[in-house]
C-alpha cells in the first residue's frame, strides 16, 4: 500500500503527474483542476508529496489488472475520496470527474440528503445520488465542515473539434489548458465562423498582440 509519495514533479499532462523518487518514476492520477494548478504554478521541476490511494485497475481482459495511484495534496481530500469511491457504481475515474464542487458542498448535499445538488456531478443521475445519500449519509458530517472552497476538477467542455485541435496546439506550446481555453473562446467570440485551425491560431494571436499593446 502506498498512501504518501514525495519526490521530484517531473512532468503533469493530462491529469496525470510523474513523479520521480530515488531513480523511480511514478504516475499519478489527479483531479483535474488539481492538475491545472500545478502547471498554473510552475511545480514541475519541484519537490512535491502527494496523499495517495493505491487500487487495482481492471483491464478490458479478465486477466489484465494495473496497479495505479490517485493523488491529492490535502490527505482530507484523500480521506474524503477514499470514501466516496466506497459507493457502489461510483469507480475511481468517474469520482475524479465529479470532483467539480468543493468537497464540504458535496458532503453537505449528503448530509442534507440534497440529491438535486449530487445531481450536478457528472455522470451522477437520480438513482445515483439516492445511492449515495443512502450509503454515506451520517459519515460526511466532517467534510462538510471543511474551510476548503476550491473544487478539485473543473467542468469538463466540450470542445468542438476546431477548438479541440487548438487546445493540442497551445498545449504543445507551454500554455496550461485554462490559458489555451480562455484564449480560443476570446478567439470565437470575436469570429465566431472560422472553419480552418489555421483561421483559429491567426486570431488567436491577433488578440494576444491586442492584449499586449493594450497592456503596454
Amino acid at each position: 500500500m502506498i498512501s504518501r509519495l514525495r519526490g521530484t514533479l517531473v512532468q503533469v499532462h493530462e491529469q496525470r503527474a510523474l513523479v520521480e523518487n530515488d531513480g523511480l518514476f511514478y504516475e499519478v492520477l489527479l483531479p483535474s483542476a488539481l492538475s491545472d494548478r500545478l502547471v498554473d504554478e510552475n511545480k514541475v521541476g519541484q519537490d512535491i508529496t502527494f496523499e495517495t490511494i493505491y487500487y487495482i485497475e481492471a483491464g478490458d481482459r479478465k486477466s489484465s489488472h494495473f496497479p495505479r495511484l490517485v493523488g491529492f495534496l490535502d490527505p482530507v481530500d484523500r480521506e474524503f475520496f477514499s470514501l466516496f469511491t466506497q459507493v457502489s457504481g461510483m469507480g475511481v475515474k468517474k469520482a475524479l470527474k465529479c470532483l467539480i464542487l468543493p468537497i464540504r458542498d458535496i458532503a453537505n448535499a449528503i448530509e442534507c440528503k440534497d440529491a438535486a445538488q449530487l445531481t450536478r456531478l457528472p455522470g451522477v443521475g437520480g438513482r445515483q445520488a439516492d445511492k449515495i445519500i443512502a450509503e454515506l449519509n451520517g459519515k460526511t458530517t466532517k467534510f462538510a465542515l471543511s474551510k476548503g472552497e476550491q473544487p478539485l476538477a473543473s467542468v469538463e467542455r466540450r470542445p468542438t473539434p476546431l477548438s479541440e485541435e487548438a487546445l493540442e496546439v497551445l498545449t504543445q506550446l507551454q500554455y496550461s489548458r485554462p490559458e489555451a481555453q480562455a484564449m480560443i473562446d476570446a478567439a470565437m467570440r470575436a469570429r465566431p465562423r472560422m472553419v480552418s485551425i489555421e483561421e483559429l491560431i491567426t486570431e488567436i494571436f491577433k488578440h494576444e498582440q491586442l492584449v499586449r499593446e493594450s497592456s503596454g
